[in-house]
């Protein structure tokens, strides 16, 4: 799908709106079921930024779930050679969420901080880097991205990825799920593994087996349509409980890395069949 950015009629009619009814916006948050990518979502208290609502391409949506550390979203892009692999974005410190960003942009829109590193677009934006400390931690840089001419936000990001996730795997880590089984007396927890198409191919499954009082761990490979073939034994380990898996166990599997599982199903995807696996290096 082509990339979609404001028109100069819509940021036109943006700028008039922010204008006209500055007090309505000016450091809340506007929630209206009615919303349209053109609405306004808030402005900055100090430099009177606008963050339209946006869409998937640009705005308060883009930049929110391409940086945010709370959405799960994969992104893919296209390399020069045709390849089409995962995107990885930079992420904002995991306590910042969007209340935050406001004072970000504001901290970082000044005329000193103009087009100081390379602007890549600049027919259609003004760039500007600077420096942010989020409470007691050290300042971080960040690029803000402003439609040209207007202070109307087309995206903002951290500078680096150190607040990223250790990833390896080819594929993207989808939203983390459970299930309870109980005529077959087992729980699951899935970490679905998912291709440019929302298509699961692989996933890492843990399963409570309440008769036996252990858990288990594996890697599961899926067909085209995502339903799953083949299995492999990571490893096991004593429970003594009949409790379905928790809030804080799921949250672990979202939020932390993989890699361990990450490099088999790698493995997998490239077609290697003789996988060494050292149940003590996986963690869970």
């Amino acid at each position: 799908m082509n990339e979609q950015l404001f028109s100069s009629l819509e940021l036109d009619d943006i700028t008039k709106e922010a204008t006209f009814r500055e007090e309505r916006y000016v450091d809340t948050i506007i929630i209206s079921g009615k919303s349209t990518a053109t609405s306004i979502h808030t402005m900055t208290p100090i430099n009177r930024l606008i963050f339209p609502e946006g869409n998937d391409y640009t705005g308060y949506k883009h930049l929110r779930e391409r940086h945010s550390q709370h959405v799960y979203k994969n992104y893919w892009i296209t390399t020069h050679e045709g390849q089409v692999k995962l995107d990885r974005p930079s992420k904002f410190h995991p306590d910042i969420v969007p209340i935050h960003y406001s004072a970000i942009a504001d901290a970082v829109f000044s005329s000193e901080n103009k087009n100081v590193t390379k602007n890549h677009r600049p027919e259609l934006f003004d760039k500007y880097t600077g420096f942010y400390a989020h409470k007691a931690n050290q300042p971080e840089k960040y690029h803000l991205l402003t439609y040209k001419d207007t202070r109307i936000i087309h995206t903002m990001y951290p500078d680096k990825k150190k607040h990223n996730l250790k990833e390896v795997a080819k594929f993207g880590k989808g939203h983390v799920w459970q299930s309870q089984i109980l005529v077959k007396n087992y729980a699951d927890l899935i970490v679905p593994y998912e291709d440019q198409m929302g298509i699961i191919k692989y996933s890492i499954l843990l399963r409570r087996f309440y008769t036996e009082q252990v858990e288990r761990i594996y890697i599961r490979e899926h067909d085209e349509n995502g339903d799953s073939e083949y299995l492999i034994f990571l490893g096991e380990r004593k429970i003594n409980d009949f409790n379905r898996f928790d809030h804080t166990i799921m949250s672990s599997f979202q939020h932390r890395d993989l890699i361990d599982y990450e490099r088999i199903i790698n493995q997998l995807a490239a077609g290697i069949e003789d996988i060494m696996i050292d149940p003590s290096t996986f963690r869970w």
